[in-house]
């Protein structure tokens, strides 16, 4: 059976056209599907990473557990697993998740808000919750929440969020390596695509990550080549200080320092020497300029840098 066969099949399994013969049969067809195969008759990575649908990765994994829940017997699916949520969506040619909410209720339309580096961004969810972006970072959020969980999506940055408590609706906030649940708290969410560390720090309250519960004064880094995670005290006037618009750096080698001053003044960096990735810093920072900030860390450690526009080279 081709592949456009048996996603008619399927359609007419959804749709209880199919009796119990044809039904095996698709079974059998399904059963001797390969990866490859399974992918052409289900593109989850087109449709997933197609911005075009905006389609987060919440809203199928919502879509795999209702189909669980309320597709016919009679037919395992057993193969389809990582792609039954998208079958879910492609039937009909419409994302039927939408059609097909338990309690049909309106679409929900989501927005997103982009932080160019240099600049600070705040907005109030609608659930009272407040988020505050820095430079160089993404969130990508529903204008209305649904009645299960409030889910937001860290694209890449860092955020300080602020939760509204309802004990009902638990609070997620999604990042490419972090998958945070939450209450009633405050923490940040810092994962930039071109750091090798993405990490969560609790301000106050309570939030679940990788099955531990983290505390105020806790914070849990991620290491994004080895898939390791770290516990660690941590402290909370430096891990949000650049809410108050201040930088604390405490024995932070040169190249966290750069990313970070990279973000909050929209410069970019060329190190020529890379022995100076293994000097430490601990300084503060308060509303200071990046020349003038770039004086202090070269009376620090005698390098040599020159400022050319958005451009700093360091030697």
């Amino acid at each position: 059976m081709k592949i456009p066969d048996i996603r008619k099949r399927l359609e007419d399994y959804q749709a209880g056209r199919l009796d119990a013969a044809g039904t095996q049969q698709l079974q059998q067809a399904i059963d001797r599907l390969s990866e490859e195969e399974l992918s052409e008759l289900f593109p989850v990575d087109e449709f997933v990473n197609n911005k075009e649908h905006q389609l987060p990765e919440a809203e199928i994994d919502a879509a795999l557990e209702q189909f669980r829940k309320n597709r016919k017997p009679g037919i395992r699916l057993i193969k389809l697993t990582r792609y039954a949520a998208v079958f879910v969506l492609l039937l009909g040619s419409t994302f039927l998740l939408r059609k097909m909410n338990l309690d049909r209720k309106p679409e929900r339309r989501f927005r997103t808000m982009r932080i160019a580096d240099g600049r600070h961004g705040a907005i109030t969810l609608s659930d009272g919750s407040r988020v505050t972006i820095n430079g160089g970072s993404t969130l990508y959020f529903p204008e209305e929440f649904d009645d299960s969980a409030r889910i937001v999506y860290v694209e890449e940055g860092e955020a300080y969020f602020e939760i509204a408590k309802d004990a009902k609706r638990p609070f997620f906030v999604r990042s490419p390596q972090l998958n945070v649940k939450v209450l009633g708290t405050s923490f940040t969410v810092r994962d930039y695509k071109d750091e090798q560390t993405a990490s969560v720090n609790v301000n106050s309250g309570k939030i679940g990550l990788k099955g531990l519960v983290l505390s105020a004064g806790m914070g849990l880094t991620a290491d994004k080549e080895n898939g390791t995670f770290t516990r660690e005290e941590i402290d909370t006037a430096t891990t949000t200080a650049w809410i108050r618009g201040e930088l604390i750096f405490q024995d932070a080698g040169l190249q966290q320092v750069l990313k970070v001053l990279q973000h909050k003044y929209a410069v970019h960096f060329d190190v020529k020497d890379t022995a100076l990735f293994k000097r430490k810093y601990t300084a503060t920072f308060r509303n200071n300029t990046i020349e003038n900030i770039m004086q202090q860390l070269k009376l620090m450690s005698s390098f040599q840098y020159t400022i050319t526009d958005k451009q700093i080279v360091i030697r």
